[in-house]
């Protein structure tokens, strides 16, 4: 039972007004004070498991039924670690108890409250301790399923373990520099992490053959005498009556232990054994998906736009957005390198096409330019020898791109060459509101053996802005219907309402115009790089 003091989440009604009508939405009928310990009893004769967590989630109020499934569920604890019971405020939660699947279902009391409502997921059945163990571990195996995070798998593990298998659960794994990495969970205490050296296989017999990997099968495990058992337990926990060691062997998992403390685990031999093995397998599948998705990220890091450069006398500004939101990378690129002498060459580019595959052919053509222009900085001649390097590759796509070289000149204006294969033209928005469009034309880039380039030449003065775009913008298709095209006449006047920003604010600018005429729809790649005198 708790008190009106440690379970202040338990509303107390008042009495109503003179005017009879109710007060804080509490119905007439049960505007009557009573104590809390009424309040109590009203929870544990509900048919549900009810409890109650407050905004920092902490528990407030836990019915009978609720504490006998969760011993370790109280007044006071944080409900993220009682027992495996993770979850948001949002969404449904499943915990499996004595072989059991419950579903708990949230209801939002008031700013601070969110109660809980628990219900087994299957009818109540004659109780026999085969049918539990079956329960239980179908249960385990979809829950350890559940997510392909190797952090969560591991919580879960060691939370679902207990207090079924085990009081304590703790698991062993491999880490960096030869050291041995650990996840723990004990009963009426929180998920536990750290990292210790090898001698924590030589704290508990068979552990060290556990892990190797020479044993197959659960066996018992003793605390080695004056041994540091701190991976294992708390620090006021007494040395344990009972221990088991089981390898985790899965496919991919080359090493790795689970250990349980008390509540007798070699009774349940096969089920200790199969439970493992569920484990070892959601760990290893775990394992292999942060393994690619590192990959992923690495490489999707690789092709993403470089930081913009600080070029004396020029400010830059950019905008990037793949057609694909599941990835970050698509078919449009920029990218700007500066020289010692103040100088600077910057592209951006389309390649036909969107996704990971043309962004294959975009980085490579990023890395080409950047090994080129250390012995050719001419645009035009640079796209010669750009269009030379992607025929010869065995990739059949092609590019449009925009190649510029600036430079300051004494009068302290910027003068921009810009060459062009196949691209949109640039637009130059003058500090007076004006804007200019300057036409570069050029064949496509990695089509044609002999392909032709032009270049032109504009001169920006202090608040002069040259700006390049890929045709996802201007192609961008919105309005009324959906179907226009955002189109150069629309882009034109973005960039002149404008006039006066700086770089960076105008590329927003019009970005959020982009925005307002797409109105949520898909959309192709998106690129925008903006330099800007100063």
């Amino acid at each position: 039972m708790v008190d009106r003091h440690s379970a202040p989440g338990i509303p107390v009604p008042t009495r109503s007004g003179p005017t009879g009508t109710e007060l804080g939405a509490v119905p007439l009928s049960r505007q009557e004070t009573v104590g809390a310990a009424v309040w109590q009893a009203l929870l544990d004769g509900a048919d549900k498991a009810v409890l109650v967590q407050d905004g920092r989630g902490v528990v407030r109020v836990v019915s009978r039924r609720a504490a006998e499934l969760f011993p370790d569920l109280r007044p006071g604890v944080e409900l993220a670690g009682v027992a495996g019971f993770t979850g948001s405020e949002q969404v449904e939660v499943e915990t499996t108890c004595q072989g059991v699947a419950w579903r708990w279902l949230p209801r939002r009391l008031d700013a601070d409250h969110v109660s809980w409502h628990g219900d087994p997921t299957e009818p109540d059945e004659p109780w026999c301790e085969k049918c539990a163990q079956a329960r239980f571990l179908a249960n385990t195996s979809r829950l350890l399923g559940s997510s392909l995070r190797r952090e969560q798998t591991l919580r879960s593990i060691v939370q679902l373990a207990v207090p079924t298998l085990a009081d304590c659960c703790a698991v062993m794994l491999p880490a960096r520099r030869g050291r041995v990495e650990w996840w723990r969970y004990t009963r009426g205490g929180d998920t536990e992490h750290g990292r210790v050296g090898q001698h924590a296989l030589r704290s508990v017999t068979a552990l060290a053959e556990a892990y190797s990997g020479s044993a197959t099968k659960p066996m018992a495990g003793h605390p080695v005498g004056g041994a540091r058992l701190d991976w294992l337990l708390a620090g006021d926990a007494d040395s344990p009556d009972s221990v088991t060691v089981v390898p985790l062997r899965h496919e991919g998992l080359p090493t790795g232990a689970l250990v349980l403390v008390g509540n007798g685990s070699l009774d349940n031999t096969e089920v200790v054994r199969d439970y493992a093995g569920r484990a070892a397998a959601a760990l290893s599948s775990a394992h292999s998906y942060s393994d690619q998705a590192r990959a992923t990220e690495v490489l999707e890091a690789s092709l993403l736009p470089a930081p913009l450069p600080e070029v004396p006398g020029v400010e830059w500004a950019a905008c990037y957005r793949p057609a694909h939101s599941t990835i970050r990378v698509g078919g449009d690129f920029y990218d700007v390198f500066p020289e010692s002498d103040g100088r600077a060459l910057f592209l951006l580019g389309d390649v036909c096409g969107n996704g990971v595959e043309a962004a294959t052919l975009a980085g490579r053509i990023r890395h080409t330019v950047e090994a080129l222009r250390l012995v050719e900085t001419e645009p035009t001649k640079l796209l010669h020898l750009l269009n030379k390097a992607i025929l010869t590759s065995s990739d059949n796509r092609f590019a449009t791109l925009v190649v510029g070289a600036m430079e300051r000149l004494e009068s302290g204006a910027v003068q921009v060459r810009l060459a062009s294969g196949g691209h949109p033209s640039p637009v130059v928005l003058r500090a007076s509101g004006a804007v200019e469009e300057v036409t570069v034309p050029g064949t496509l880039v990695g089509v044609l053996p002999d392909p032709h380039f032009s270049e032109a030449t504009v001169t920006l003065s202090a608040g002069d802005v040259c700006m390049l775009y890929s045709d996802g913008v201007t192609e961008a298709r919105g309005g009324s219907d959906g179907r226009e095209q955002f189109g150069a006449h629309r882009l034109s006047e973005a960039i002149g309402s404008g006039a006066g920003l700086a770089a960076h604010d105008l590329t927003r600018h019009v970005e959020s115009r982009l925005d307002e005429w797409l109105a949520g729809r898909d959309h192709d790649d998106v690129a925008l790089l903006a330099l800007q005198a100063v």
